[in-house]
């Protein structure tokens, strides 16, 4: 078979079998699935990764076991692009026999792929960087022969794509070293960086901070561990140790968000499984253990932690949604939900994308029997939350009061400009016209009004030289 790139477009919505239902619990906020649809195949494709472009069209990366090179054996990388939805668009072969690991939209609506593939065939192994245009042209690929995981990767504020997983101590093969890279937004690919600290570790999350530095967590010796490096991706330093499990039950992942200047979302798989928040002093607000696999936790911006587990054989999914102090917004249960509707199989989610309406795309594993018979499975799920890395997806384009104003409006005290831009400078007033704030920010700084007291307010915000304004309500 020809390398290059074969793209099978998808006319047929007979493919999906599609299902509108509704799940009710018994908290104030209602879990609604507004849509799910399957994709059935003759053989298994497993979804590892999703994200979305500004229109809200879904680029989905994975593998294939249809047409594979030899029988049995090697899984070629697939990647899918679905309409908000759920319908597909495309899907196509990238000619890289491996898995697509990581993906995401660029503020100049480039899709970045990391595909990585240990194959014996010439030009194979080794981590393949990709870009494609949203119509599925693949015009530039670069690869990095050296094994490199990849768990997981952001989108910079100067459209850095940033790249985190896990390579092979070159010295002691049983040990893994965090792995973090920097590719520029004009492509340029910086030399990959790993921290070699004499015992098992990996990175599981990536996420950059408002000061513009990278928060880095992960799991080593046992333990949740984060690093946090300048905005350059240069010049690491230990963070926190944020957790130990207790006994012979290490933790084998690691996850740590930022949520605000006292509080970050802390996360790990061990037995059990634990997610709550703590300040910088490991002084814990709330916790919760849960024995199963962990689907890995996200820091909302209003507070709340969306997560999820995996247990019982086969395997059941329940995921939640808590409340900043704990307390249970709502949880579903997925094998009930599907099995009431005539779905007797079950699912494993292994990924999330977040809309504005703070609904989310849920991507994975429908099982019909067994561990070895499954389909792509999508469901879009509302009252999920907006996650505090949102501000990083693509808005570029031609700016304007409605699409830059501030948000959340009203708001707590915490303001974001929505829209990508380099440099703002905002000043705030009464409505008698006194100023009360003025503030010089970049994209995703966030503008802190908590000082103000409750009432209307009007902003200006200036960026290269024009003025935009409007009304905040503070509450």
């Amino acid at each position: 078979m020809s390398f290059g790139i074969q793209i099978i477009k998808i006319r047929f919505l007979s493919l999906w079998a599609s299902l509108v239902f509704f799940l009710l619990t018994n908290h104030s906020q209602a879990q609604q699935v507004i849509w799910a649809k399957l994709y059935p195949l003759p053989e298994g494709d497993k979804i590892t990764c999703i994200a979305q472009d500004t229109f809200g069209d879904m680029y989905v990366g994975g593998s294939t076991r249809r047409g594979r090179y030899f029988p049995g054996g090697i899984s070629r990388a697939m990647i899918y692009k679905l309409n908000p939805e759920g319908d597909t668009i495309f899907s196509l072969w990238p000619g890289i026999y491996g898995e697509v690991q990581a993906i995401l939209v660029d503020h100049n609506q480039v899709v970045r792929l990391a595909v990585f593939s240990e194959s014996n065939l010439p030009y194979q192994t080794g981590l393949h960087l990709l870009s494609m245009t949203t119509d599925g042209l693949i015009f530039k690929r670069d690869t990095i022969p050296n094994i490199l995981y990849v768990n997981n990767s952001c989108l910079g504020k100067d459209s850095s794509w940033i790249l985190s997983g896990f390579s092979l101590n070159p010295i002691n093969g049983l040990f893994f070293d965090t792995y973090v890279q920097r590719i520029r937004k004009d492509g340029t690919i910086e030399p990959f960086f790993t921290l070699n600290n004499n015992v098992s570790e990996q990175a599981h999350r990536v996420e950059q901070l408002p000061n513009g530095k990278y928060l880095v967590s992960g799991s080593g010796g046992g333990k949740v561990i984060s690093y946090t490096f300048d905005e350059n991706l240069t010049n690491p330093q230990p963070f926190e140790t944020w957790y130990q499990a207790t006994g012979a039950n290490p933790m084998s992942t690691g996850h740590v968000s930022r949520i605000n200047n006292q509080r970050y979302m802390v996360g790990g798989q061990s037995n059990p499984s634990i997610v709550g928040h703590q300040d910088s002093l490991k002084n814990f607000y709330w916790s919760r253990r849960d024995n199963g696999v962990q689907i890995p936790p996200q820091a909302m911006q209003d507070g709340s932690t969306v997560f999820g587990y995996k247990t019982g054989a086969p395997l059941f999914q329940t995921l939640y949604r808590l409340g900043p102090d704990s307390s249970t917004i709502w949880n579903m249960r997925l094998k009930d939900s599907l099995v009431t509707r005539g779905m007797n199989g079950f699912v494993e989610i292994n990924c999330f994308t977040y809309f504005e309406d703070q609904s989310a795309v849920l991507a994975g594993k429908y099982y019909l029997s067994g561990l070895t018979d499954f389909d792509p499975i999508f469901l879009r799920i509302s009252n999920v939350g907006t996650p505090v890395t949102s501000l990083s997806k693509p808005k570029r384009g031609t700016l304007s009061n409605e699409t830059l104003a501030p948000w959340p409006n009203p708001t707590g005290g915490t303001l974001y400009l929505k829209q990508h831009f380099d440099k703002a400078e905002i000043r705030l007033y009464t409505l008698t016209g006194r100023e009360v704030g003025q503030y010089q920010i970049r994209f995703g700084q966030p503008i802190e009004i908590s000082h103000l007291k409750g009432g209307v307010y009007l902003y200006r915000a200036v960026i290269d030289g024009k003025s935009y304004s409007g009304k905040i309500i503070k509450n």
